[in-house]
C-alpha cells in the first residue's frame, strides 16, 4: 500500500507524520515474519466450513480462495 493512502487513512496532513510509523527494526521485522508464516501454517490446518445456504462453493472460491 502506497504511503500516501496510509496518510490519508490516518488523516495525517503532512507525510512525515505518517513515515514515523515506518522504522522498524530487524528483530522486530524477524518477529513478525515468524509469526506471520505460524498463523498461516495454522490456517493451513484448519478445513473451511461448508458455505451457507444459498452460496455456490466454486465462486466463493473464486472470489476469496479456500480459506473462506
Amino acid at each position: 500500500m502506497p504511503l500516501t493512502d496510509v496518510q490519508w487513512v490516518l488523516g495525517h496532513a503532512h507525510l512525515s507524520t505518517t513515515q514515523l510509523y515506518l522504522p522498524a527494526d530487524r528483530d522486530e521485522v524477524i518477529e513478525h515474519v515468524r509469526a506471520h508464516h505460524a498463523r498461516r501454517a495454522k490456517s493451513a490446518e484448519r478445513v473451511p466450513p461448508p458455505p451457507a445456504a444459498g452460496y455456490n462453493a466454486e465462486s466463493l472460491n473464486n472470489l476469496f480462495g479456500t480459506a473462506w
